[in-house]
């Protein structure tokens, strides 16, 4: 029987929903350089946002009325550390040591569009606000990478806007969207020593260099 809103579970196209996955978070420090590129907030896992709004209780003698308060906002970000993320890690740290806010940045890729005044380049939304982060725990589960689930409280209210190709770290778009992009031959390899065959390891060990096979003369009939 259909239901009071006429639509199915096969009318629901799922390449039409919003993906989380392509929901990546950025960050800028007080300390970088003005013209400092938006730094990539580690390889990220589940992340999440949250406007609360407070209420004020009001006690009458017909009732309680509740008035609208103030809104709170939280970015929940659960980053999973780099070698080549100690700047960001450590500038956590310094941040939350010294309570000084930092910029965090919500990228939503599933809107990206061609920048019309930059051809060749991309556009996407973002909301973007300064914030205090509430610590930088270090999750070292075993057989697990090294993470960090942070609540980066927003200071005041956050801003809608719009961030060109130019002003994020090339990581930011390359690693954190990796996984949606095909891969050349030239992306994969060079990262690891190739491995010797079992035979080139003996005649190693033995003072011989490695030589290929022979083929073997054909067995006469």
């Amino acid at each position: 029987m259909a239901d009071d809103f006429g639509v199915t579970d096969a009318s629901i196209d799922p390449n039409e929903m919003l993906k989380a996955d392509l929901i990546i978070y950025g960050i800028k420090f007080q300390w970088d350089k003005k013209d400092a590129l938006i730094h990539m907030l580690g390889l990220q896992a589940a992340t999440s946002t949250t406007e609360t709004m407070t209420q004020t209780a009001v006690n009458l003698k017909q009732g309680t009325v509740h008035g609208p308060g103030a809104v709170n906002e939280t970015f929940v970000v659960d980053s999973y550390w780099r070698m080549l993320d100690d700047e960001i890690f450590y500038g956590l740290k310094r941040a939350v040591r010294d309570k000084v806010r930092v910029g965090i940045f919500r990228f939503d890729f599933n809107k990206k569009r061609d920048d019309p005044a930059n051809p060749g380049k991309f556009i996407v939304p973002g909301t973007y606000g300064m914030a205090y982060p509430n610590g930088v725990p270090q999750t070292e589960a075993v057989n697990n990478l090294l993470h960090s689930n942070i609540t980066y409280n927003i200071d005041g209210n956050s801003q809608e806007g719009v961030t060109s190709q130019d002003e994020m770290e090339p990581m930011l778009y390359q690693s954190g969207l990796k996984l949606y992009d095909y891969a050349h031959n030239t992306d994969i390899g060079g990262t690891m020593d190739p491995e010797p065959l079992p035979m080139d390891k003996y005649l190693a060990a033995h003072g011989k260099a490695a030589t290929t096979p022979t083929a073997q003369p054909a067995q006469p009939k």
